[in-house]
């Protein structure tokens, strides 16, 4: 029960069980399964890079190019 769960974390300030950090994980891994079946082949990620291994192809897939003036 989420609601059960949400009130217990209020009183103990702790972290819910569908958190922040699941929620991320998710989200990654259904953009890698998406990325994959983009380019109709098995892909590797490793969350520690968060990157694509030894896959320049998926990798330019993670995020889309950003135009002039805007730069990370």
């Amino acid at each position: 029960n989420h609601i059960r769960d949400f009130l217990n974390c209020v009183k103990t300030r702790g972290l819910p069980r569908a958190n922040h950090f699941v929620a991320c994980h998710t989200h990654i891994a259904c953009h890698c399964a998406g990325i994959s079946i983009f380019l109709k082949r098995k892909v590797t990620y490793d969350p520690k890079t968060t990157m694509f291994v030894n896959d320049d192809e998926a990798n330019r897939l993670r995020s889309e190019a950003l135009r002039e003036p805007w730069r990370l």
